[in-house]
This record gives structure tokens, sequence and C-alpha cells, in this order.
């Protein structure tokens, strides 16, 4: 066959770098959603005129429904592979906001954004992308990672500002019905025609990037097929390893950092934009720290997974929520509506420690548990990070309704950073005896 240039690229480049920058648009998408909710939080409360508490409980919904559907779904990517589950992640998204921007009654808004959001949001979230993605790069998996979850920052810094811009112009249902074919243009044509399946341990990648004709495609499967049935284990040797992994210490380790480390920063996420205002700061200068937040993060996740790679997951886990616990402080203690440089502060902390949580934690995953499990087991991290999503709002929420403010809750949520910490360390502790 003639070697043309663009044959001799394809043949030469490391396919999964594809699967780097379909996992960089996923994750667009995930952080445009999650970092666009403070925006349409305050939004829909005045909107509606429900509290604090009522307003977030549609968010606190999300959380459980991603706690529920998390494990599901990550058996679901194990399974049927990301070819065909992401595509549908993106026409959920699409749906959910179509459906959430036509509601007549605030009870509808539990269903469409809080339930049938969240589902898409999940599908094509950091836990399905560490699964996808960490097995391409075994010798650098802590900066892919971090490379790839950079797109949650950009997401962040592009579409918390949008949806701000577009809610004050033109209000919140335009807003999601603008926000919806873009999600669903970014995720779904892509993933279908290029997403493949990740190389098995005993899998070179060599033979995972060519077919029997030599080009990538999905005619090579990873070895835990029968019959050219995407994800049927061949050997039961893989539900063993992850009985295994389920009877063992450091799963839930992780699982626990996960869940108390998204208590701590939904409860000042959510509320961040509402608490920048009730500080006497304007909307869109609320709107426009989470943006610059993310924008500094481009920087900061991918300088983390590059680090953990050489320090440790653990250490770099802890010295990013110290640096979030120090921003919670800074504008706890000295925002006033008027200073700008704690807004600055802010940002700098917390953009350059954003996401690192996840990063951490999904790197270290990859460290300990093989592959073909690893959808499985990042479903049952991602459903820990789904209860703390589902708590956190809505216990800051009744907080700053009992209190009149955000004290009490900014306050406890770095005490659940804290504990993170604990667990993050207890994982490396109980997981010394090698992999599974």
């Amino acid at each position: 066959m003639l070697q043309t240039p663009v044959r001799k690229l394809r043949s030469h480049a490391h396919y999964g770098w594809a699967i780097f920058s379909l996992a960089f648009a996923n994750l667009t998408v995930e952080g445009g959603m999650k970092n666009s909710a403070p925006v349409l939080f305050l939004a829909l409360r005045d909107s509606f005129g429900r509290g604090a508490a009522t307003t977030a409980a549609i968010f606190s919904v999300g959380g459980l429904t991603g706690a529920i559907v998390a494990p599901l779904l990550g058996n679901l990517l194990d399974r049927l592979g990301a070819r065909y589950l992401f595509p549908v992640g993106g026409a959920v998204i699409f749906l959910a906001y179509l459906s959430s921007s036509l509601v007549s009654n605030f009870w509808q808004l539990f269903f469409f954004y809080g339930v049938l959001a969240t589902v898409g949001e999940t599908i094509v979230s950091s836990f399905t992308a560490t699964a996808v993605l960490a097995p391409w790069f075994p010798k650098s998996r802590g900066r892919v990672l971090g490379l790839a979850d950079a797109g949650n920052p950009l997401g962040q810094g592009i579409f918390a500002p949008l949806s701000q811009v577009l809610i004050l112009a033109f209000g919140w249902r335009i807003a999601l019905r603008v926000l919806g074919p873009i999600f669903f243009l970014l995720v779904a044509p892509a993933n279908l025609l290029f997403q493949r399946r990740p190389p098995s341990r005993s899998t070179p990648i060599e033979e995972q990037e060519k077919g029997a004709d030599g080009i990538p495609g999905d005619a090579v499967q990873p070895e835990d097929t029968i019959g050219g049935s995407p994800g049927v284990s061949e050997h039961p040797t893989a539900r063993e390893q992850f009985r295994s992994i389920l009877r063992g210490a450091p799963l839930w380790c992780l699982v626990l950092a996960r869940t108390s480390a998204a208590v701590g920063h939904q409860m000042t996420i959510l509320h961040l934009v509402a608490f920048f205002v009730a500080s006497g700061y304007s909307h869109l200068e609320a709107a426009s720290t989470i943006g610059v937040v993310g924008l500094i993060s481009l920087v900061g996740r991918p300088l983390a997974g590059a680090l953990s790679d050489y320090v440790g997951r653990e250490l770099i886990y802890t010295v990013g929520l110290g640096m979030q616990v120090a921003g919670i402080l800074v504008v706890l203690v000295l925002g006033d509506g008027e200073s700008f440089w704690p807004i600055v502060l802010f940002v700098g902390l917390t953009g350059l420690s954003d996401g690192i949580a996840g990063i951490a934690v999904g790197a270290k995953a990859a460290d300990l548990f093989p592959s073909s499990t690893l959808g499985s087991v990042m479903g049952l991290v991602q459903s820990g990070r789904g209860v703390g999503v589902m708590a956190g709002p809505i216990l800051g929420g009744l907080l700053y309704d009992r209190q009149g403010d955000y004290v009490l809750a900014f306050s406890l949520a770095v005490v659940m950073m804290g504990v993170a910490v604990v667990f993050m360390w207890s994982a490396r502790f109980t997981g010394r005896k090698g992999r599974y």
C-alpha cells in the first residue's frame, strides 16, 4: 500500500493521543455543565422565588442521581465501550437542557435538570475519561490525565461567563437552549467516529492501534472479549479481581476521599456566586471569578498531574486541598464587596489547585487496579463524589437559610477537605500490598 504522508503519520502516531483529544473535549463539556451551575442556581432562585436550600435541592438530586448511576455506567463502559456510550451521553445532555428550558413548574426541574442532565454529564465525566484514557499511557498517566483534565477548566472558563451573559441578556431558558446543542456537538459525533477501547495490560498498544488491514479501528479488541462481543470477559479472573478489589480497603478509602472532598467543594462552589453577590460584588464579577479560576486551572491541572507522577498522588492531593482551604478562608474572612485583592488571591489559590482531587484519586486508582475493571472501579469512586454533590449543596443552603450567611457552611467545608486528606493517605497505607 502506498505510504502517503497522512498514512505515514497515522502509522507512527500513538493512537492514545486521539483518545486524549476526545477526553479533552468531553471534559470541556463536563466543566461547562458543572461550573455553570452556580450561575444557574442564582437565576433559578430569583426566577421561582424559592429559598437557597430548596433551589439547591435540584443540584443535590443531581448528586444523588450521579451516585446511583455511576457504578452502572462504569459497568456499561467496561461492557459496551466508550464509542457507543459517549454519544448517548451527548444526546441525553441535549434532551435534558431542551426539556429543562420548557418547564412550567419548579418541580419539573428536579427530573429534567437534576436527573436527566446529570446522567448525561456523568457519562462524559472525569471518571469515564480516567477509565478510557489511563491505560493508553501506563508510564505517564498522571501527566496525561492532568493534561486531559485541563478541558474541565477550559469549559469552566468559557461557559460560566457565557451562561451569565446569556442569562442576563435573554434569561435562563434561552441560555439552556443555546448550551444544549453546543454540548451535544462537542461530544457525540467525534466519539462515535474515533473512540476506541483501551489496551489491556497483556495487549501491546501497537497491536491495539491497528486492525487487520493496518488501519486504526475496533478490529482488534482487548483480550477480555468473547467472539468479538465487547466487554464480555473471556476469563472469570476479571470478575474475581473486581470481587477482590471490593473486599479491600484501598478502594473504599478512595471512595471516601472523593466523597469528603466533594461535600466540601460543593458546599462552596454552588453557592459561590450567591456569596459574592451577597458580599457586594456584581453578578458578572462573581461569574467571571469562576471563569478565571478555570483559565488558571488550565495550567494547574496538567502541572499537578505531572508532579503526581514524581512526588506521589497523596502529596499533590494534600497540597491541592490545602490551597483550596486557604482560598475559602481568604474570601470568607476578607471578601467585603469592595476590595478586589481577596478575589485575586482566591482565584490564584483555587485556580492552581482546582481539580487536583479528581486527578490524584483517578491516577491512584489506575495505579492500583487493572484496566479491565477500571470502569467499574471509577464508577464506585464517582458514586462517592455523587454523594458529596448531593449533600454539599443542600447542606450549604440549609446553613445559609438558618444562619443568614455562609460562615458556618464554608467553615464546615474546610473540615471536610481535611477529612478527605486523611482518607487519601489511608489508601496509600492500605494499598501497599500491590496491584490486584
